[in-house]
């Protein structure tokens, strides 16, 4: 393998996501970038393990992976693979990724949600420009959500916090009409720690807030340059919780095709996000489509201090 060009695989409790770059002279030039629905994280607070299915569809993702990486020189030993909260959470996860490491030879790290904070920062700062020497950053997992505050001059972070919730789990709580009463209860636990993270300008990143993105510009195919650096008013969060708050995922793919299966968590995405932006007092949401893969494909290694459970 050329030592410049790596490799790394996020994988959620939604989706599993694939960057491969060339990472030489202090910049990340992206060689391919992939995204599988895979549901990792379906129905996990019912049954505290994954499903054989998502396991199954997570899998065929990550050999697929393999293969690409691969191609590029990266061999599946040299891989960066993380998975977050779903895999902190469920019961079958270390056996999973065992049998990953076993018959596709690669090494899954299940990271802290310290990580999680600490990676997806370093994407979001990855060539990007602040005006504010502090800002705040939400990532939007299917499981959990992550706020961190953030000095961009010398990348200190501030303070972060991990809420259990997430775009999966709210769509989950959303078909058993306990959504409000869990997200209140959350916001109630959290409350002193969620008041340190109110902001004006929230940067978000992750699948959730970047298909919102797509939709408030009403395209039908998801077009990154685009996307990335796109500004919502949370006036614009409010138009699109008022339009398909109640949308079914048939909806949400018929108008929507890009989608694909995150037409199945979308709806609990955008309440989510409706919900937390006025809980922060948002007034514009910034979009990155950087986030966790990119900070652990710069970064080049996971630290003991990142593992979960070490």
């Amino acid at each position: 393998m050329r030592k410049d060009i790596r490799a790394s695989i996020d994988i959620g409790s939604n989706s599993v996501l694939l960057l491969i770059g060339d990472v030489s002279h202090g910049h990340l030039k992206e060689l391919a970038k992939r995204s599988e629905i895979t549901s990792l994280g379906k129905e996990l607070d019912r049954n505290k393990a994954f499903l054989q299915e998502t396991m199954d569809a997570t899998y065929d993702a990550i050999r697929s992976y393999v293969k690409d990486c691969e191609a590029s020189g990266v061999p599946a030993g040299e891989i960066i693979a993380t998975a977050t909260e779903a895999s902190r959470v469920a019961e079958n996860a270390r056996e999973f990724y065992d049998k990953i490491q076993r018959e596709l030879g690669v090494k899954v790290e299940i990271i802290t949600s310290d990580a999680e904070a600490y990676f997806s920062t370093k994407g979001i700062l990855f060539d990007s420009k602040f005006t504010s020497e502090v800002i705040t950053i939400v990532d939007i997992g299917g499981a959990s959500t992550e706020l961190i505050k953030v000095n961009t001059k010398n990348f200190q972070i501030l303070g972060t916090i991990s809420l259990p919730i997430g775009a999966v789990r709210s769509t989950t709580w959303l078909e058993e009409n306990v959504f409000v009463q869990r997200l209140q209860k959350i916001f109630l636990d959290f409350r002193n720690e969620i008041d340190k993270f109110q902001t004006k300008e929230l940067y978000c990143v992750a699948g959730t807030i970047t298909s919102l993105g797509n939709m408030h510009l009403q395209r039908k195919e998801f077009v990154e340059d685009d996307v990335h650096g796109l500004t919502l008013k949370v006036e614009d969060v409010d138009a699109l919780f008022k339009k398909y708050s109640d949308s079914t995922p048939e909806a949400f793919l018929e108008q929507f095709p890009f989608l694909q299966k995150r037409s199945n968590s979308i709806r609990g995405g955008l309440h989510l996000v409706y919900h937390l932006a006025h809980r922060l007092l948002v007034k514009e949401l910034i979009i990155s489509t950087y986030g966790l893969r990119f900070g652990t494909i710069i970064e080049g290694k996971i630290k003991k201090e990142y593992l979960h459970g070490k």
